[in-house]
């Protein structure tokens, strides 16, 4: 941790309570044991919290970082103080290289005692920060290090002052140093891959319960403001990408999911209640409803839509931009449903409008018919009232053009008296009908498709008995009509009734 370990006050072997004469010695005989090419140890240098760098060009850097008043007092807070005999015994044990004694000292006398001296808590701090700062983060000692550091800017900032500037405070800007050291902390936790404050550290902002309320709200500033101009800037590209009539680029979302997750974060770390927090979701659930928008009006694209707009309606958000999207999905789900019922039945509905003029294009018309009805089934289901639906439509359909067929058969042979030909097309007409009955209709379809095919079938009896009749008596009449009895006609006045009602 190079805040601690590279410490200014560290390199120069002091506490952070040295006076400006001390400093001011120390740095003067370090440079005179560099040129002479000697190496100096100091009580303070703790060479078991790790190595030392003490080269020319680290004592003038130490130097420069405590020159002034702000960061002189700034690094103090990342190293010890001997404030008492009591910092003293636990500085001689972190000589001694004894960590968890020096602490257990300053822990021993924290609880104990009802006046408590702020160095203790301080120097305990550092030593937790020192312990947090691993190859990975330990927030457990990170929370003890940033609530010790938390209770003495708030409740001993003055005297911490007094004991470091020693009156020297003219030009300290309080405010400065207090962004400062959360600048500082900020920076460490999101510096660690491990996010034991979770993503963009924004749970650092409860740890910080022992700092002045200023630095809270700053701390949470800091973290929070990149987030939202990271979304902004989102929204910002996003939007021309759409003026751009970008269709590969919505195709993607605009790249607007890659901050999604942003938004889910903030909603954690401020709540849903928060108006910054409505503010920027709401910005960022309308401009993907904007690109739904776009992909159906512009580029007429329902499926791109309804993912958009589906995506749109599962993010946060409130007010005028939830009604908004809402009215959206509804919209465009309207769409999707008329396209998809289009993909699935627009080619059989095609067929159903086609006028039918031969029996053998019936015949042709009805296995196109039963083969899209199939592939209708498989996706839709038996059960598909819509799918019900079409198939009995399909027997309307063909069962018209029969009905009307068998009539007009009956039409021309009271001018032909053509009982051959009328035979045939009532033997076709009886074939489509039975195929018919292979369809999934419905119950009423149904009732007519078998009662016109009883009634064709009745006629189709009474004219195969007036044939062979025909034979059997040829030799005694010429008239083959004579031979076809009254009541064969009545049938067929019947036949014309019973498809015509359609009952």
């Amino acid at each position: 941790m190079e805040l601690v370990l590279n410490n200014p006050f560290r390199v120069l072997g002091l506490p952070a309570t040295a006076s400006t004469r001390d400093i001011t010695k120390r740095i003067s005989d370090l440079e005179t044991f560099v040129e002479l090419g000697k190496v100096k140890s100091y009580p303070h240098d703790f060479l078991g919290l790790g190595t030392l760098d003490r080269s020319l060009g680290a004592i003038k850097d130490a130097a420069r970082k405590i020159e002034q008043a702000d960061g002189r007092l700034f690094h103090s807070f990342f190293w010890f103080r001997a404030g008492d005999s009591v910092d003293e015994l636990a500085l001689e044990s972190l000589a001694a290289g004894s960590v968890d004694e020096a602490v257990a000292l300053w822990n021993k006398q924290l609880d104990k005692r009802s006046s408590k001296k702020y160095t203790w808590r301080l120097n305990k701090g550092v030593l937790h920060l020192l312990k947090a700062s691993g190859k990975t983060l330990d927030s457990s000692e990170m929370d003890k290090a940033l609530e010790a550091l938390g209770f003495v800017i708030s409740d001993d900032l003055d005297e911490s002052i007094e004991d470091v500037l020693t009156g020297n405070e003219a030009r300290l800007n309080r405010d400065s140093l207090l962004k400062r050291v959360i600048n500082e902390l900020v920076t460490l936790v999101q510096s660690y891959s491990n996010n034991p404050y979770g993503n963009n550290a924004f749970k650092i902002v409860d740890s910080l319960w022992s700092f002045p309320a200023e630095a809270i709200n700053y701390a949470t500033s800091k973290i929070l403001n990149p987030l939202i101009e990271e979304i902004d800037d989102a929204i910002k590209i996003s939007e021309n990408l759409r003026a751009n009539d970008d269709l590969e680029a919505l195709k993607s979302k605009n790249h607007l999911d890659k901050v999604e997750k942003i938004i889910w974060d903030l909603k954690e770390m401020l709540g849903e209640d928060d108006i910054r927090f409505q503010t920027v979701a709401n910005s960022y659930a309308d401009e993907v409803c904007a690109c739904a928008v776009k992909a159906l009006n512009h580029f007429k694209n329902t499926k791109l839509a309804s993912i958009l707009i589906d995506w749109a309606g599962s993010l946060p958000a409130y007010s005028r931009i939830k009604v908004r999207i809402e009215e959206n999905i509804e919209t465009i789900q309207e769409w999707v449903d008329n396209d998809e019922e289009d993909e699935v039945f627009g080619d059989i509905v095609k067929r159903l409008k086609v006028d039918v003029y031969t029996l053998t294009q019936a015949a042709n018309m009805l296995k196109d018919m039963q083969f899209f009805l199939a592939q209708i089934k498989v996706k839709v289901g038996a059960g598909d009232n819509r799918y019900r639906k079409t198939s009995s439509a399909c027997a309307h359909h063909i069962l018209g053009f029969l009905i009307h067929t068998v009539n007009s058969a009956q039409d021309s042979f009271d001018s032909t008296k053509n009982i051959k030909e009328l035979h045939s097309t009532i033997s076709e007409a009886i074939s489509l009908t039975r195929k018919l009955l292979l369809l999934d209709l419905d119950v009423e379809t149904r009732a007519r498709v078998n009662k016109n095919l009883a009634t064709i079938s009745g006629i189709d009896n009474q004219l195969s008995m007036a044939m062979t009749a025909r034979a059997n008596h040829s030799a005694n009449s010429s008239n083959i009509f004579e031979q076809i009895p009254g009541w064969m006609w009545i049938a067929g006045i019947i036949l014309l009734i019973s498809m015509c009602s359609g009952k």
